[in-house]
């Protein structure tokens, strides 16, 4: 990784290290690019030579031919400066862009590999700005400014030289002068960084309230609290406002400042030439080529005073990508990988607290003192009111939290020592909430991953979506579009809630999973769809360890065993049919009231980051 080096805690010259490191990354491409930026730049140093003797011929009254001879070489290096300036320009952004994909990349994954702690507290929306518009405001500043500043450094070293091998009197007051631009320049690097910082952070506030307005449409509609919505983004808008215009009017300051010192660098050079025109030491032509230089070096300075917006937004962009790869996530893979065959799950004396708790003891924990084994091969059906840990269980299951205390073993190993992917491969979950992509019906299955159409087909049979892609016309090749609450809106391919759930499950089957975790799927279903799923069920959880998340009692039938939670405890386990058939048991009890769990807090669902 690009940034590996760089997960610190943020300081002043970290930004600075990160753009450094990406040039470093590219050694090789930014050494070709440097060659041509070297050609680029003595080009616009070799017309001011052919100019500044074509001014000395004219005072010379020299030939009419000769005078034509140097103008055909100054227009012919002009020409060849403007295509090489093309070439440069297209090499600058290519390479930027090279430079940023992969800390983007990079970016992306630690996002999606975070814990849910790290999703809790943030939107959307504000992720979308950091990953992306962050890292596209440093490929700016890379492309636009940091190409420029080499090209003005260049322009002013070789001008020195120059300047000091044909006319040496003139180069001092030329390198006191350019000298007097660069710490005018360098002084004002990061006078905006704060204000920067601010602007952004105030368009990802506007970004997330609108996300999740927008999002929350209807309800928002139905309620009315589109006032309140107009208000929220309205504060935030506000805030937007006045940090753009903290940091315009520090930026006009920068510019007055730089402009000053190219001022004084004209004056400095042109008084200079004067007094030794006077004194006959030097020709016109001299003069010339001093002043001459200066203006060969303001020309392209005056453009970046103009880009100074995105160098400040590209420091402020890089410290606020090292803030967010400074959070590391919880749960971090580990190396050992699961034994072959079927695997048992247990939970040895586990306490869960979640990280944004107050409770720093363990009395209002998600799970508490939590010990129970799941054999292998055996389906067990977790109920429990809302808030009583069901949902919570199965997250340390998929390690998408890690426990307080005590441990989680599947397979007889520490969930906390398994390698990432091959947890992911042999432990799958299919979450009430199902999630679409916008892609072809294989895509949304397969989830961009390299299975064969044949292996496809075959899990749409099995949970009984094979009527429904053989009325396809495209068959798997058919485009789901996604809509805004994640389902298929494709005209010939729109999917009922039910048959996304269906779709998620042949999600799971497609990777033959040995642990399940299923948060129940018909709880938002019609009674007909509901057979569907639970055949489509009964299915994947055979010969699998299974965990169901049961909103609906009477969709536990296909459990072997039953676990009762109240209150972050487990407060009942034992077989299915043993239980129901015991009159005093919680969970015959919850048989005989039909006290199925409320669903309809969000909290309690089984969400993935």
């Amino acid at each position: 990784m690009i940034v590996g080096h760089y997960r610190q805690r943020v300081n002043a010259a970290a930004p600075w290290k990160l753009v450094l490191g990406l040039l470093r990354h590219q050694r090789g491409a930014v050494a070709g690019y440097g060659a041509l930026l070297g050609a680029a730049t003595a080009l616009p140093l070799a017309g001011a030579l052919i100019l500044a003797r074509f001014v000395n011929l004219v005072v010379a009254a020299a030939p009419t031919r000769q005078l034509v001879t140097y103008a055909a070489a100054y227009a012919a290096i002009g020409a060849a400066s403007a295509a090489l300036t093309v070439v440069v320009t297209w090499r600058t952004t290519s390479l930027a862009w090279r430079l940023t994909d992969e800390l983007r990349r990079d970016l992306a994954r630690h996002v999606l590999e975070a814990d849910l702690a790290f999703h809790r507290d943030r939107t959307p929306g504000e992720l979308v700005t950091r990953v992306d518009a962050d890292v596209t405001a440093m490929t700016q500043f890379l492309s636009r400014v940091v190409a420029r500043v080499l090209a003005i450094a260049l322009l002013g070293i070789g001008a020195v030289v120059v300047l000091a091998v044909v006319e040496w009197r003139l180069a001092p007051p030329l390198a006191i002068g350019l000298t007097l631009v660069a710490g005018a320049t360098w002084s004002q690097r990061n006078s905006a960084m704060t204000t920067t910082v601010e602007e952004r952070t105030a368009e990802a506030g506007v970004m997330s309230v609108a996300e999740q307005y927008l999002a929350g449409g209807d309800e928002v509609a139905a309620l009315g609290a589109g006032a309140h919505g107009i208000a929220r983004l309205a504060h935030y808008s506000g805030a937007l406002v006045d940090a753009v215009g903290r940091r315009v009017r520090i930026q006009m300051r920068v510019q007055g400042s730089i402009r000053l010192a190219v001022i004084v660098a004209e004056v400095l050079m042109l008084a200079t030439g004067a007094l030794l025109l006077a004194g006959g030491s030097i020709g016109v032509g001299a003069v010339f080529l001093g002043f001459r230089f200066v203006l060969v070096v303001r020309q392209p300075l005056e453009g970046l005073t103009w880009r100074l917006q995105e160098a400040q937004g590209a420091t402020g962009a890089a410290r606020r990508v090292l803030d967010l790869l400074d959070e590391w996530h919880a749960v971090p893979s580990g190396t050992r990988r699961l034994p072959a065959g079927p695997l048992d799950v247990e939970f040895d004396d586990t306490l869960l607290v979640y990280d944004d708790s107050d409770d720093s003891d363990g009395a209002t924990a998600a799970l508490s003192g939590l010990t129970l084994h799941l054999h292998a091969g055996r389906t067990v059906g977790v109920v429990g009111r809302t808030g009583s840990g069901k949902t919570s269980l199965a997250r340390l299951v998929l390690r998408l939290v890690a426990p307080s205390a005590g441990r989680v073993r599947i397979g007889g190993i520490d969930v906390a020592e398994l390698d990432e992917a091959d947890l992911r491969r042999r432990v799958v979950a299919v979450p009430q909430d199902v999630q679409l992509f916008p892609g072809t019906i294989a895509d949304n299955v397969s989830l961009f991953q390299p299975f064969g159409d044949e292996e496809i087909r075959a899990a749409l049979d099995a949970v009984g979506l094979g009527r429904w892609l053989a009325e396809r016309p495209d068959g798997l090749r058919t485009v789901l579009a996604a809509d805004h609450d994640g389902r298929g809106s494709s005209e010939d391919a729109a999917l009922s809630a039910g048959q996304a759930q269906l779709l998620a499950l042949a999600r799971a089957l497609l990777r033959r999973p040995d642990v399940v975790v299923l948060d129940e799927a018909t709880s938002r279903v019609d009674p007909g769809t509901q057979v569907t799923i639970a055949d489509a069920t009964s299915r994947l959880v055979r010969d699998r360890t299974a965990i169901i998340i049961a909103h609906r009692l009477e969709t536990l039938e296909v459990c072997d065993d039953i676990a009762v939670l109240a209150d972050g405890r487990l407060v009942e386990f034992g077989p299915r049919n043993e239980l129901a058939a015991t009159p005093h048991s919680r969970y015959a009890r919850l048989l005989a009231t039909a006290d199925a769990p409320d669903t309809s807090d969000t909290p309690d669902r089984l969400v993935l980051p």
